[in-house]
């Protein structure tokens, strides 16, 4: 059995992601997709090794821009997956969250592990967050864009994609600190798309990511998260779930 036949024989959720998930996508918008799946037992408890599949119709490297036309798809070994959500991944950890909307598959056991969300959820989200966004304001402020980015710099006077990242993130972490959950498509879409489109002054911005770091720091020493995710259980659901699935 290939890879890419493996992935798809195994695969228990996938879910359209990125700005369809948010509510931030516009009509020229490329599509990005974010699946889950079990791997056989050679590639679990053999000598083979298998962590996560990327299919792009445009490669990193073609130096062309990203158009409706164009999908991106991740999907993780079950395994991969649960590490990036223990360490609370604010990329990967938005997928246990996924409204139904976004659900293009799921099983029984991609819905088991949906349902055991709050296992993972912690206040380690706050590090997390916070470091993925500050990374984008460094990435804003020094204008590091490159390639087909440069020009978006130059209309702009900065890069709107890093913007609206930093914002999300910020936005994500807060939400998550208080309320233990992150509701999508998010309530700050229409914000989002304001800056997507470059209508807000780079300056503002930056006043905002400042406030919002602030209310996340805040959020941290209010909220009533644990301190880290419950391994214990965290590490039954993932025996139980690919015990489940070799017994089909």
């Amino acid at each position: 059995m290939n890879i890419k036949e493996m992935v798809k024989k195994g695969t228990i959720l996938k879910i359209i992601s990125g700005s369809y998930m948010y509510g931030t996508n516009t009509p020229d918008s490329d599509k990005d997709y974010i699946g889950i799946c079990i791997p056989t037992k050679d590639y679990v408890i053999g000598m083979y090794k298998f962590e996560q599949l990327e299919e792009r119709t445009n490669l990193s490297n073609s130096n062309k821009q990203n158009t409706k036309a164009d999908n991106d798809y991740t999907c993780y070994s079950l395994s991969k997956f649960i590490k990036l959500v223990y360490d609370n991944n604010p990329n990967v950890l938005e997928v246990l969250f996924v409204p139904k909307e976004s659900i293009i598959y799921c099983d029984d056991l991609g819905k088991q592990l949906l349902e055991h969300r709050n296992l993972f959820v912690s206040k380690r989200a706050y590090y997390k967050f916070m470091g993925y966004a500050i990374a984008q304001k460094r990435k804003l402020i020094t204008k590091q864009s490159e390639g087909l980015r440069v020009k978006i710099v130059e209309k702009y006077g900065y890069d709107i994609k890093y913007a609206s990242h930093l914002i999300r993130l910020l936005y994500l972490g807060i939400e998550l600190l208080i309320t233990g959950e992150l509701i999508f498509p998010t309530e700050h879409r229409k914000y989002l798309i304001q800056i997507k489109n470059g209508e807000w002054p780079l300056s503002q911005i930056i006043d905002k990511a400042t406030y919002l770091e602030n209310y996340l720091d805040e959020s941290l020493k209010s909220s009533s998260l644990p301190e880290y995710p419950n391994l214990e259980e965290i590490n039954k659901l993932q025996i139980n779930l690919i015990e489940s699935f070799w017994a089909r």
